[in-house]
């Protein structure tokens, strides 16, 4: 059979520019939004692992409030404490479905939080330049703008401090959810939970072709099980952490869902090179990496370079 080709170059498709993971994070850090899954068993290494991440993020300016979805995250106070979580941000009740309303608010709320004050910033350059110019009387239809700006202890106007300075580079702030131990909860397998996953870096638009958007984070100990993440939330899945196991059948679907270019057989010599000296050792998987290298990486900070021709 002959196949012969043709072209029309009046239907090329274009490309939209744009980037999936719009947040500028450290060079040694994975991009955002993201969904990462953290698999191992209890009391191993899950909850310090992603802790010290969302710490890292915190400490290179990536990261601007945490929400905790947990019922046991009271044994893990101290682990947390250095995340500076909010009280009202902790939500331990795992069979409420509500609570990812609740955290749809929270992303609206600071979205139209970010959207006041920049109305407000470009009110009070248009207003000061307009003083400044001596175009603009001091009362009248412009008292209610300039009240919003009159800082009464210094007697002169000012803008009020913005909430985060992610606010002075003109960027939302960013969030992310920590889900821990929630298998077998109400929300594990809700649909709520799947429809926030699916959107997550489109969450709480902002009107200008961006979004607030929340990164997702899910402890568990499976990766596959009956009452398990549903395959919906496992498709949407950037990052990996992954400790031993002993299950054959769980490696499988493992080396399956995360080998990416390599093959499983090889990406299963990888993990055990990650895990072999601990049980609180873990392989990082990163699907969406900044350079080649970071792809796997043994904890956060040794990156494991595969040469497949090598691999016997």
């Amino acid at each position: 059979m002959k196949i012969e080709t043709r072209s029309e170059p009046k239907a090329k498709i274009q490309l939209i520019t744009g980037d999936a993971f719009r947040i500028t994070t450290a060079p040694h850090l994975p991009k955002l939004h993201q969904v990462c899954v953290s698999v191992a068993k209890r009391g191993s290494f899950k909850t310090t692992a992603i802790s010290n991440l969302l710490r890292m993020y915190k400490e290179t300016g990536t990261m601007d409030r945490i929400i905790l979805v947990s019922p046991t995250f009271h044994s893990n106070i101290k682990i947390l404490e250095q995340l500076n979580i909010k009280p009202e941000d902790i939500f331990d009740d795992i069979d409420d479905v509500s609570v990812i309303d609740s955290i749809k608010a929270i992303c609206d709320e600071e979205r139209d939080a970010y959207l006041r004050y920049k109305k407000m910033k470009a009110n009070y350059d248009r207003i000061m330049k307009q003083i400044d110019n001596g175009l603009l009387p001091m009362t009248g239809e412009y008292d209610d703008y300039l009240m919003e700006y009159y800082d009464i202890a210094r007697n002169t106007f000012r803008m009020p401090e913005p909430r985060y300075k992610c606010y002075l580079e003109g960027r939302p702030p960013v969030i992310a959810v920590a889900f821990d131990d929630i298998l077998g909860g109400r929300i594990c397998n809700s649909r709520a939970l799947v429809q926030l996953t699916q959107k997550h870096r489109h969450q709480s638009p902002t009107y200008d072709g961006g979004a607030v958007g929340v990164s997702l984070y899910f402890l568990i100990q499976t990766f596959k099980s009956q009452n398990g993440l549903n395959r919906a939330i496992r498709s949407q899945i950037t990052s990996a952490l992954i400790g031993r196991t002993k299950c054959d059948e769980e490696r499988k679907q493992i080396a399956e869902s995360f080998a990416g270019e390599i093959s499983p057989d090889t990406f299963l010599k990888v993990h055990h090179e990650a895990t072999k000296d601990s049980n609180h050792h873990f392989l990082h998987v990163d699907m969406h990496p900044k350079q080649p290298h970071q792809r796997f990486r043994k904890n956060f900070d040794q990156y494991l370079i595969v040469d497949e021709s090598s691999v016997k």
